[in-house]
Formats: C-alpha cells, structure tokens, sequence
C-alpha cells in the first residue's frame, strides 16, 4: 500500500511538471511537441524532424543547461538565447526549474516608379548625376527576405560599376558551395568577390520577392526610371528560411536580425530592416520575440515590418464581457485552423453541417467544449474536429472527410455572458459569417489582423496605400490587379487593419503598396506573365523588372525612407522615428492616430525638415517641393528648371540649414525656363525656398553644394 502511494505521489508530481513545462512553451512550440509524441507512436522509420530553432530565457546557468539537454547555442539577445533544440529533449528541457520560457513561431508568408511623386521624394535624390542632399548615403540598409538576386544591376550604383552589396548570407546554400563560408545561421559571403561569384540565394529560381523589395528600398533604378528611395545606401541581404522550412521560424529571424545589426555596428553605420514576412499573432505568445526585437531596436537600429495582407478577409470575432454569444463560420477547401484566446471560462460550440452525397440533403452534428478539457477530439457530421488547449489558447482545427461535398465549414459559436473571448483564423483560411445557417453566426470582421512582427510596440508598422490604379507592362496591355478594388489615394483592400490582439493602434503609417514597379529574379522559373514592366541587359544577362502589390512593398518603402531620416540624423530611435511619422504624416481616416492608416501617409521631405529643425528655424519655409519647378545645385549656383516658362515675377531665398540667410533674389520673367542664380561661398547643405503666384511653383528644396 505504501509502496502504491508512494508512485502515485511521484506520477502526480512527473505530471504537475510536465503541465509546468507546457506551460512554459509557445503554441508552435508546444504543437511540436504534440506532433513528435503523436509521431512516436506511428511505423518506425518515418523520418521526423530532429531539432527546433528556439528562444530561450533562463533564470541562471544557461549554458549549463543547454550543454545538459544537447542544445547548440546559435546567439543570444541579452538574457533571451537562441539555439537549436533536439526536439526529444523539449519536454525535459522545459521541465528544468532554471528554463523559464520557450519560444518559437512558424508558418511564416511573405507578404516603384509611382512611390517617389506619393511620399514627396524627388527633391531628395534629384538627378543622380549631380551632388545629393539625401540618398541614405553611409547608412546602412538591411533586409531579411527569400528570393534574392544580389548582383541585380539594381543593386549597383547607378551607372552599374560598384556593387553596394557588402554583406550576404543565404539560409538555402549548398554545403558544398565554393564561395563564402559556413556559419551557424547558414553561408556567409563578406567579399566582392564572394558575393559576386555567388550571385543568388538557393531560393532564387522559385521567388523573387526579396529581389523586389529590396529595389522598393534601395534600388538605384539602373538605366530604367524605377529607382528606389534610398540608392545609395549599403546593403546588407540575408536570406531566411523562414517560410513554410520546418525548424525555422521567429527564432531564426531574430538571430538574423542580430546578424544584421552587429554587421552595422562593425561598420559603424546606423541601420535599418525592412522585413516583409509575417507570423500569426496570438496574444501573451510572442514574449521573448518582442522582448528580443525591443533589445535590438534602439539609437541607430530600426526595425520596420509590414502590417500583413489580411485586410481583404474575415478574420476576427470578439465576444466582450456583457455579451451572451458570438460565433461565426470557419471555411477552407479541405481543413480550417482557428484560435480562440481566453482568460475567463467559456462554452464554445462547434457545429458541422454534411450534404449527403446522394439526395443532397443537410444534417449537423456537434460538440461542446469547455476549458475544463485539455484537447478533445470527435468525428462530426463529415469532418474530424480536435480542439487542443494551451494555457489561454485554444487551436481549432477540422479536416474534411473524402464524403463530405459541401465547402467544407463548420459553424463556432461562443457563450458566456461573463467571458471576454478573441477568436482569430489561421492566415490562410477565413471566417464566414452564416446567419442564414445560425443567427449566432454573424460576428467576424475584417480588422485585428495586424501580423507579427507588425503587431509589437517597437516595430514600425506599414500598410499599403492604393497609390497606382493601373500600369501599362512590357506587352503593351494596360493592368489593373488589384488597383481596380479601391479608389486610389486610399487604403488597399487587402491592407491588414488594427488594433492589435493586445489593443495597439496599428498600423504606424502607410506608404504606396499597389502596383508598385522594382526589379525581379533573372533565374525565376516561372513566366512573369503580365506583371513584367521592362527588361535590362548587365553583364550579358538578362535581368527582369515587375509590378506587384502587397504591404511587403510598402514596408521597403518606408524602409527607405527610415535610411534617408537616419542619413540626416543617425542617432535616431523607434520613437524618434515615430514621432517624426506622428508630426510630418499627412493625416487619412477618421481620427488620428487610427487602425487603418496609422498617422497617415509618409512624407520623406517633410520628415527630413522636421530632423534637421528647419520649420522652426526658417519662418517661411515651405514643408513640401514645388511640383512644376525643379531646384538643382548647377555650375557655382543654383539651377531652377521650369516645367512651363514662368509668366509672373518669383522670389528665391537661399539659407543655411541654422536659417542664416546667404542670399535672395527677385526673377522677372523671360521665354525660358531655365535659370542660373549664384551661390557664393556656400558649401554643404542649402536650403531653397522659392515664392510665386504661380500654381506648383512654391516650395522649398535641399541641395548640397
């Protein structure tokens, strides 16, 4: 009898662990967990993944620990490391009392001519043949993507003789690769020669997003009109296997944003990523990632994210306190995952509706499910329903049974008055609202849907803006996309929408997302089919340029447009850069700051002003570039190109940018339309302000002489 005691005192302990250790993972990391013991017990030979990629925080001895349970230790971001975990040892692992979180996120997805007149860019990089103002010149420009071409002519200067690719590193290198060298986060090229003789990430036949929004960020446009914003600063590309590659996920991505940052810091140089991919964002589960990025993020290191494609969807139901039900219908073509986050207790009722096959009539079937229950799972009329519990999130998942013919949705409803529940659909299924099936079943919408990273305090978020209706491609035909599904100057319908699942306003700013012109993989297997805008011959190959849509190509956008800030001020934080977003933006929708358009849209000129103290140091200064007039430094002076002969007398102040006034000028008229004024014992920056009666020709400008 003691003895039956004494074992039953140690099972109950062993299982008391076991749930602490659970409740130390993140939802992937515990779904790992699940499928490898489900795993366990299927035909031996099966080949299973045999590491993760994780965070991981400890209260003391982490290399001890890790030494202890065989983890290999990648980097580490303070006291948040990441290391590659045997996936047999992460029951263990979490049990010890000095581990106190495991992190990992997976199932990460990807998410320009026009940009430049939309966010007020010209008059910043002016023709490249003359001295710049602003360029991003000594700053350097990190990207963390797939699909990437690094000897694109894009990625030259602008007359293709110098690569300004310094740094690549590629997740998909061959092991036994002749250029570069291998690291723990994959193959590192530090050289010209390196990096030339690479050429391509090993993903590069089947993608090129990154390819495309890199040019969004830094492309210098090569001898086509479509250059990026900031084109002369330093790159640093990084290739992740991030997407759909088991054992990668945001645990990767922060050991490569790392990467990224320690190279700018050797360099000396403030930096910048843009970061186009996107996790599901379930709330309390991405602790260690933002803590992480929040490390990293600081004076001289921002970090800019997209907001997410999901804007287009239902995706969202909350059920507040006070509120008896809400529910909704979950569809896919063949299964459905959806999150249900809770702190309170709940009933949540899962409903299957079956078309018979044969007389094609309807019957339901249903389960009842309450937090009392760990994981549940029942076969419903045509679908195989499992609900699995972790901590205060719940994954709801369906599979549909070959029988079953209709379009394969099952209904959620949710009950209790006193409960404050969340319900958010995996990223590539959605919600339905069905009232015609259950009156219950009308609550999802389209906002909530902000990604992470773009979810987190310290990242710059970014939607995309309907900045091009329509683009005319290589062929000839004129394309719409998705330029037809929303007016133009307004939001793009696919452009996720907050707040945060923690109640942030986000998105921070939108920039053009639409349409959006940039260069594109010379190795992509695929046709380009209609996208296609031009093509351009380097080196004796053959290199494409495309017009897709998506926040992936906002977020470069604003991305460059952080490098010109940082250009003028390098010390720059996150908060500085939002507060110059908040003060400089130009404000859309309804209050501001709000969940569709942040603070508005970018304006890099009005930005760059607001960093350098002009509107308070020069009275008169116009925040914005004349549109029909032309400022360039020009033979010892200054040259003003008219887009139309002037007809009306104009006047001309030039100043230093402290606001000393160096010179002032009042132009009659003549035929022509362009004019010469002196600049005398001026050097740097200046500062222009032009004064007419005329429509497009007041405005200021920045010239360097």
């Amino acid at each position: 009898m003691k003895k039956f005691i004494v074992l039953s005192i140690l099972s109950l302990m062993s299982i008391g662990l076991w749930a602490q250790g659970l409740q130390k993972m993140s939802h992937d990391i515990r779904q790992l967990v699940n499928q490898t013991t489900q795993q366990a017990h299927r035909a031996q030979g099966t080949k299973q993944q045999e590491t993760v990629r994780a965070m991981i925080r400890f209260s003391s001895n982490a290399e001890a620990v890790m030494a202890q349970f065989h983890c290999k230790a990648i980097t580490h971001v303070g006291d948040i490391y990441i290391a590659d975990i045997p996936i047999s040892q992460l029951t263990a692992l979490a049990e010890d009392e000095q581990v106190e979180r495991i992190e990992n996120h997976v199932g990460g997805k990807v998410l320009m001519d026009v940009a430049p007149d939309w966010i007020h860019l010209p008059a910043l990089y002016e023709d490249p043949r003359l001295p710049q103002a602003f360029t991003g010149k000594g700053v350097m420009l990190g990207i963390i993507d797939v699909g990437l071409e690094v000897t694109h002519p894009n990625f030259y200067n602008a007359d293709g003789t110098s690569l300004r690719v310094t740094r690549f590193l590629d997740q998909f290198a061959a092991e036994n690769e002749t250029y570069g060298k291998a690291i723990d986060l994959g193959r590192e090229y530090t050289t010209e020669a390196d990096i030339k003789g690479k050429g391509y990430s090993g993903d590069s036949h089947r993608t090129y997003h990154g390819t495309h929004c890199l040019g969004i960020s830094a492309g210098s446009g090569y001898t086509t009109p479509y250059r990026g914003v900031a084109y002369e600063t330093e790159l640093a590309v990084v290739d992740s296997k991030v997407a759909g590659d088991s054992g990668f996920g945001s645990a990767n991505e922060l050991a490569l944003m790392k990467y990224i940052f320690d190279y700018a810091d050797e360099r000396q140089m403030p930096c910048v990523i843009t970061y186009s991919i996107g996790f599901n964002a379930l709330p309390g589960d991405c602790v260690l990632f933002e803590e992480g990025i929040s490390k990293l993020t600081g004076p001289g290191h921002i970090f800019v994210a997209a907001a997410g494609n999901e804007g287009d969807k239902l995706g969202y139901v909350c059920k507040p306190k006070g509120m008896a039900v809400a529910g909704t219908s979950l569809t896919g073509n063949k299964d459905g995952i959806a999150y249900l986050y809770s702190k309170d207790p709940f009933t949540l009722k899962v409903i299957s509706k079956h078309t018979k096959p044969v007389d094609g009539s309807m019957k339901g079937d249903s389960l009842v499910y309450t937090p009392t229950e760990e994981t549940v799972k029942k076969q419903l009329a045509g679908k195989q329903v499992s609900i699995a519990r972790n901590d205060t999130c719940y994954t709801i998942t369906f599979t549909r049974d070959s029988t079953d013919t209709d379009a394969g949705a099952v209904l959620l409803v949710v009950e209790g008055e006193d409960s404050f529940v969340q319900l958010v659909v995996e990223v590539e299924h959605s919600f339905v609202n069905d009232t015609d099936s259950d009156p219950r079943c009308g609550n999802a919408t389209n906002d909530h849907s902000i990604g992470m990273p773009g979810c987190l305090p310290s990242v710059v978020t970014v939607g995309a803006l309907n900045a091009r209706k329509k683009y005319v491609d290589v062929k000839g035909d004129t394309i719409a996309s998705w330029g037809r599904r929303t007016p133009e100057g307004t939001i793009a319908m696919f452009s996720s929408k907050g707040p945060t699942l923690d109640g942030l306003v986000k998105p921070d700013v939108v920039t053009p997302g639409v349409n959006i012109h940039a260069s594109a993989n010379s190795r992509y297997e695929e046709d380009y089919d209609y996208e296609l805008v031009a093509k351009t011959t380097f080196e004796g190959r053959e290199y494409p340029w495309v017009a897709i849509s998506g926040t992936s190509m906002a977020t470069p956008c604003m991305a460059g447009i952080v490098a010109l800030w940082l250009q003028a001020n390098p010390t720059l934080s996150p908060d500085d850069v939002k507060r110059i977003i908040r003060e400089t933006s130009h404000p859309l929708g309804d209050g501001i700051p709000n969940n569709t358009y942040g603070y508005g849209l970018a304006d890099a000129y009005a930005g760059v002003l607001n960093i350098l103290g002009l509107p308070a140091a020069i009275s008169e200064l116009s925040q914005h570039q004349p549109s029909a007039l032309t400022i360039r430094p020009a033979d010892g002076g200054i040259r003003l190109s008219f887009d139309k002969a002037p007809t009306k007398s104009f006047a001309v102040r030039v100043y230093t940018v402290s606001g000393q006034l160096l010179g002032q000028h009042v132009i009659r008229p003549t035929a022509s339309t362009d004019y010469l004024l002196p600049l005398n014992n001026a050097s740097g920056i200046c500062v222009v302000q032009v004064n007419s009666p005329e429509q497009g020709v007041t405005g200021s400008e920045l010239i360097r002489k």
